[in-house]
């Protein structure tokens, strides 16, 4: 059984993976890429980056729809994902609307700093969506070392949220889960 399979039965909420980089999806690859190259887009660095992640998804939550704890690494990777990449290094997530209601991102693991804003009672790092934020961790370091600290879950959206999400791996990540080299060529 595939990690998206096990993923899929935590999760009540619609997804679909972008192979193509038309439009938005090849600027969040490009944008994403930079993070982790020299800072430009359009630099060879970042190219090489791109080779790295899996093609983005979007993710969509309805009323009362939740992705239940999970870790986005492997303790197994070097088996278990070596078919895509291997290990998962980074989580790159982007919230793509407003959510006035539920729909918060919560690292159960790890303590708050502050209180989130509708539950003053919470005290674990939790993140609120709002259209254009960004939230990135490392689910395992550069080594591939898995932390078990990044559980996190999405919360039950009372509002509906919409997400993107690319995940970056220690080696290239072939299709069908990365993109396919005719596609990371149009990442000029």
């Amino acid at each position: 059984k595939s990690r998206a399979d096990g993923l899929q039965q935590l999760r009540t909420s619609t997804s679909t993976t972008l192979s193509t980089v038309e439009g938005g999806s090849g600027t969040f690859v490009r944008r994403a890429a930079a993070l982790f190259g020299d800072g430009v887009e359009t630099s060879k660095a970042a190219k090489k980056e791109s080779r790295l992640f899996e093609a983005p998804t979007v993710i969509r939550y309805e009323s009362d729809q939740v992705l239940a704890p999970h870790f986005d690494a492997n303790r197994s990777a070097a088996t278990e994902d070596a078919n895509r990449g291997g290990q998962t290094l980074a989580t790159l997530i982007v919230y793509l609307n407003d959510v006035p209601s539920g729909g918060n991102t919560r690292f159960g693991k790890l303590p708050a700093a502050t209180t989130v804003e509708g539950d003053p009672n919470d005290s674990k790092l939790t993140i609120k969506p709002k259209m254009g934020d960004a939230l990135l961790f490392f689910p395992a370091d550069a080594n591939g070392i898995f932390d078990e600290r990044t559980e996190h879950e999405g919360c039950a959206a009372v509002d509906e949220k919409w997400i993107a999400r690319i995940w970056r791996h220690e080696q290239r990540v072939p299709p069908p889960f990365g993109l396919s080299d005719s596609e990371l060529a149009k990442l000029s």
